[in-house]
């Protein structure tokens, strides 16, 4: 289990980001402006949201396509989740309404459109299958 760790975090550049997590709490702990622990906190998540990804990837390998699917639409917004719990813990339910407004047309309109749009390059049709 340890041995398959090493290539998720150190297989990427990206996951270099992994080094600003430190830097933000230490920031929060010197009381440094909101700005610089917002940007730190920022770079810190990208990698953890691709680090999620992978792991619910390989769970979705193990378990099956039904329950791999629901597993990566859940933990897929991992990120989401945890800003969203604090944003309600903090009182801000407006920012937790536009987060998940956000999402939804993001996911629904980007995702669905760039899938559209890549699909239809060289191709004069598309054919799409219900029951998949």
């Amino acid at each position: 289990m340890l041995s398959e760790l090493g290539p998720a975090i150190f297989g990427s550049r990206l996951n270099l980001l992994l080094l600003f997590l430190p830097v933000a709490v230490a920031l929060e702990m010197v009381h440094a402006g909101d700005v610089w622990v917002f940007a730190a906190s920022s770079l810190s998540i990208i990698p953890l949201a691709g680090l999620i990804g992978h792991a619910t990837e390989d769970l979705a390998r193990r378990v099956g396509p039904g329950i791999g699917g629901l597993l990566n639409a859940t933990f897929g917004n991992g990120a989401e989740l945890l800003i969203a719990g604090f944003a309600l813990s903090a009182g801000l339910t407006d920012v937790v309404k536009a987060s998940v407004a956000g999402s939804i047309l993001g996911n629904a309109l980007l995702v669905l459109g760039a899938a559209m749009f890549a699909g239809g390059i060289g191709r004069t049709s598309q054919k799409f299958s219900a029951t998949g």
